[in-house]
């Protein structure tokens, strides 16, 4: 329920008048000042209108031991705090706080057969324009499953080159990155209709992407720490934007979860990639029991969409 709006949770409150009415309500925590955080904390302190009950990912005894301590590394910082342990606590701090060059940095992609390309890419005239390069295994060949990296990047900062680029000339700069590559899909900032027309004349189909800012770093963070998404070293500006990538306190104050909008161009252009896409990803072989011609043993290949 703390997806929902204010209002229509004022709305959905307003309609319990009847004497027997009962509202019940599931949700993850966010910030502690959020409106049904008020409406726990008058539980806790006994007032009969309200009841809580609190359940952490590891009293579900439904889901197996090894999926709990998947979604436990997996999981980082303040998603972690939320959406394991169960916490309403404030966005703070490093973003990727768990970062270590040596353990996320590899000098080559990984050994694993490369299925496609695709890229992310965020627009600006004034601030840099970005693009993000991203193979993709989906690991039909090994039945390994799913292995991303991002390859290469396009970083272009007028600040820093001394000029600024007009739009053709930034489509032709990201075009030259591309077109090597068999790239399947580009994610692009919804907002940048002018660098998409100019692209889509150059032959690349770009399709607006995912810009639910917290819920793209939820995917980044967790896909980066597992280990599912590497960066190559080569990648000088996305390594340095992810080091220095933050909660914004001020927007925490106000019980919003944003960072800060600083140094953060190459980092959205992943994002982008990484939130939009659904690489359909393969379990391995398994048995489907006896009686099936092939002496008791029939493995069929099985696809998950993610």
């Amino acid at each position: 329920m703390t997806l929902y709006p204010e209002n229509v949770i004022d709305m959905i409150l307003t309609r319990l008048r009847l004497p027997h009415s009962i509202g019940f309500a599931s949700m993850n925590p966010k910030h502690p000042t959020h409106k049904l955080k008020k409406l726990i904390d008058l539980a806790e302190a006994g007032d009969s209108k309200y009841y809580s009950l609190q359940f952490m990912i590891p009293d579900n005894p439904f889901l197996p031991q090894d999926y709990k301590d998947t979604l436990a590394s997996s999981l980082s910082g303040l998603f972690y705090k939320r959406n394991y342990l169960g916490l309403w606590c404030l966005a703070e701090g490093a973003i990727f706080d768990f970062w270590d060059r040596d353990t996320y940095v590899v000098k080559d992609k990984p050994k694993c057969s490369t299925s496609y390309w695709i890229a992310g890419i965020d627009f600006g005239m004034s601030n840099p324009t970005a693009c993000c390069l991203i193979g993709v295994s989906t690991g039909i060949e090994t039945q390994t499953g799913k292995q991303l990296w991002v390859e290469d990047e396009y970083y272009w900062d007028v600040k820093v080159k001394g000029r600024q680029k007009v739009v053709s000339e930034l489509a032709d700069d990201i075009k030259e990155l591309l077109e090597p590559y068999a790239v399947k899909a580009v994610y692009i900032d919804p907002s940048a209709a002018a660098l998409r027309l100019e692209l889509s004349r150059r032959g690349i189909h770009c399709v607006d992407a995912n810009n639910d800012v917290e819920t793209g770093i939820q995917i980044m963070t967790s896909m980066i720490r597992d280990g599912t998404c590497l960066v190559l070293d080569r990648c000088k500006n996305l390594i340095r934007e992810i080091e220095g990538y933050s909660w914004d306190p001020k927007s925490a104050e106000r019980g919003e979860d944003k960072p800060i909008k600083k140094d953060d161009h190459i980092l959205d252009s992943c994002r982008y990639a990484l939130a939009s896409h659904k690489v359909s990803t393969y379990k391995p072989y398994k048995e489907d029991g006896p009686g099936n011609g092939f002496g008791g043993n029939r493995y069929t290949p099985t696809r998950r969409h993610f």
